[in-house]
């Protein structure tokens, strides 16, 4: 099969079946255990977060690799898909708490109080994924374009500062009242915390995401050569 690339964009190359479909599943994985796992909050003395904090970084980071690799039109493909998934999940989660148990089944209650905020808590993450991700592709590509593809740790850090902003601040005001989080200082901790804690993440990871990148671009390019 033969082909040219995307020359749209400096660097962008057409996926071939193998890593793209890889990292899809990676970013649709990650987003799914981090909306179960952000049921739980969090507590480290006066620091307030949920069970998703160590976890949910690693999607934009998934999300820097495939924008910054393939282009916007894949990157929001991949957010698509991952929003459908975690969808999913909360929606076999609710069916699954209301389909009425077995005589011998004496976990119900428990089966509520774990998966029963995961349909709330899925609903304001997936908001939060789907406008974050999607300003995190967009300023990462339109920085690349301007940058003629240079500058590559500043679009990574860049593009995260915007689209953790406005995940962060989306997910906390609807997660926060689910986790008990009651008073204004409560949630501001949450928030401010949540949004640094994720941008501090991206920044240290900055020298395993760039080589990644890097990696990422030569295996694709050769196996666009050879596809």
């Amino acid at each position: 099969m033969t082909g040219s690339p995307d020359t749209t964009l400096p660097g962008t190359a057409r996926p071939p079946r193998t890593y793209f479909d890889l990292l899809l599943a990676a970013s649709a994985v990650i987003l799914v255990i981090s909306n179960i796992a952000a049921t739980k909050g969090v507590a480290f003395g006066t620091i307030l977060t949920d069970g998703g904090f160590f976890l949910y970084p690693l999607a934009y980071i998934v999300g820097d690799i495939i924008a910054e690799v393939y282009g916007f039109a894949k990157a929001r493909r991949v957010i698509f898909a991952s929003f459908s998934a975690a969808a999913f999940a909360a929606l076999t989660f609710w069916i699954t708490i209301k389909l009425p148990g077995a005589d011998f089944y004496e976990n119900q209650t428990a089966l509520e109080t774990v998966l029963g905020p995961v349909p709330l808590i899925v609903a304001g993450s997936l908001l939060g994924y789907l406008v974050g991700q999607l300003l995190n592709s967009w300023v990462m590509v339109a920085l690349k374009k301007r940058t003629a593809g240079r500058f590559l740790v500043g679009r990574l850090v860049g593009s995260t500062l915007v689209g953790q902003l406005a995940d962060t601040l989306i997910f906390c005001s609807i997660a926060a009242p689910i986790l008990g989080i009651e008073t204004l200082p409560q949630f501001f901790n949450y928030l401010l915390v949540g949004y640094a804690y994720k941008c501090l993440v991206e920044v240290v990871l900055v020298p395993i995401t760039y080589p990644l990148i890097q990696w990422f671009k030569k295996k694709e390019t050769a196996a666009y050569t050879t596809y």
